[in-house]
């Protein structure tokens, strides 16, 4: 994957004129310059609509006929293109504190990356944080000698108006601080 590039060849789409590129793959890149250069028609008119392009023809014949259909580029060649999506802006929400991911919807979906392709880290070690389940529990109990032979009780901290909730979950007994109640 290292090194790998779409490369474009003689990009002539509106504003471009027969542009060659290589942009790297795998990589957040950015488009910029100054108005009318050509950084839209690059970016929507020529890679996403060839990446889109490419990928709808993927699909059956009776599938594409309800999807959108993208003209073909003004473009020599594209190679090493992946399916491509867009995220289209929604209505303009008008305060100090919109930015492009606000009007894009775009951080949700980037909260929603981040979280699962993230490691959380406890604060104090650093170490990951891992899920614990009863089970999971139990047997870090049962391969630690200071626990044999002992009775252990697996609690977590939850308040009365939940009784009924934990009931259904299978769960019968409560510890209320002092003892086991049924």
């Amino acid at each position: 994957m290292k090194g790998q590039r779409i490369r474009v060849w003689g990009a002539s789409q509106h504003n471009l004129k027969n542009r060659d590129l290589e942009i790297p793959l795998y990589r957040l890149v950015g488009i910029a310059g100054v108005s009318g250069s050509g950084k839209s028609s690059l970016a929507f008119a020529t890679l996403y609509a060839e990446g889109q392009r490419r990928y709808v023809e993927t699909f059956s014949t009776y599938a594409r006929q309800f999807l959108e259909r993208l003209d073909r580029p003004q473009v020599i060649s594209i190679e090493s293109i992946p399916p491509a999506i867009a995220i289209d802006r929604k209505d303009p929400v008008r305060t100090s504190r919109s930015t492009v991911g606000t009007m894009t919807e775009l951080s949700d979906l980037l909260k929603l990356l981040y979280a699962r392709r993230s490691t959380l880290r406890c604060d104090g070690c650093g170490q990951p944080v891992e899920p614990d389940y009863p089970e999971k529990v139990w047997q870090r109990l049962q391969g630690d000698d200071m626990w044999r032979g002992r009775r252990v009780i697996i609690s977590f901290p939850s308040s009365s108006d939940k009784v009924v909730a934990l009931r259904a979950a299978g769960f019968d007994r409560f510890w209320d601080g002092q003892r086991v109640v049924d």
